[in-house]
């Protein structure tokens, strides 16, 4: 597997030698940084709290959004078996809150997309970074909070949609998370500084491929991805909201 990628032509041997590791049963998730100087840490790791320490000030971010989201009608989509902290948490994080969780895609375009597609960073490399791990997710991962995971752990929600809703009534955050072919990493509480590549596993690896600034632009369209479709031109009155409550605890 290449290091660099330079082209387009080199996008297309990665997915091909991907596929041969599926052969010997490892998976993979992806995730974009449209800079190679972003670190492989959830937004509560890269902040700074503005007063006490970070765990408490996740926390209050935490309970503030709470609040603010108890009277949306987002427990419908529930399943009763999953964790309710982490349900909301989940979608919150696709709405911009500051936690633990990281995002990341089954969807190699989606992360190009978000490696490439950033105009801010269009002359600077970037990184695909590539998670590899060997077995499956279990589903019991959603029952557990995630205050009190205690190892990097990988989930994927389910999702529940009552036979009176669609696809598209679904909160925003979950809707995002379904046309990106989200997944997330929880990072346990006392390695919430800890770049992600530091807590490998013997089961789970990371890699990053660095993607050359000039290649940029030509992978972007070549992947016919967009804000539209990845519904991030879709704005919900609450993202303003949970920017504000970030505001309060990190800067």
């Amino acid at each position: 597997m290449k290091h660099v990628i330079t082209s387009y032509r080199d996008v297309k041997s990665l997915n091909e030698d991907i596929g041969r590791m599926r052969m010997s049963g490892w998976k993979f998730l992806f995730r974009g940084h449209a800079s190679t100087h972003f670190k492989l840490l959830s937004m509560v790791g890269r902040k700074q709290p503005i007063s006490g320490d970070r765990l408490n000030s996740e926390y209050s971010c935490f309970q503030d959004y709470l609040k603010l989201v108890r009277g949306e009608a987002w427990l419908d989509f529930k399943l009763k078996r999953d964790n309710e902290d982490l349900f909301f948490m989940s979608i919150g994080r696709h709405l911009g809150l500051d936690c633990r969780l990281l995002d990341w895609t089954a969807a190699l375009d989606t992360a190009l997309y978000f490696a490439t597609s950033d105009a801010n960073y269009i002359n600077e490399d970037g990184h695909l970074w590539i998670m590899a791990y060997y077995g499956s997710i279990n589903s019991l991962n959603a029952k557990i909070n995630p205050f009190d995971v205690k190892e990097l752990t990988l989930i994927k929600e389910d999702y529940y949609i009552p036979d009176d809703k669609l696809v598209e009534d679904q909160p925003l955050g979950i809707l995002r998370r379904f046309r990106q072919n989200g997944f997330f990493t929880i990072t346990p509480s006392d390695l919430l500084i800890t770049p992600l590549e530091e807590l490998a596993t013997e089961n789970i690896r990371f890699t990053p491929l660095e993607i050359k600034a000039n290649a940029k632009g030509v992978i972007a369209e070549e992947i016919m991805k967009d804000k539209e479709w990845l519904c991030l031109s879709k704005q919900f009155k609450i993202e303003n909201d949970i920017k504000m409550i970030n505001s309060k605890y990190f800067m």
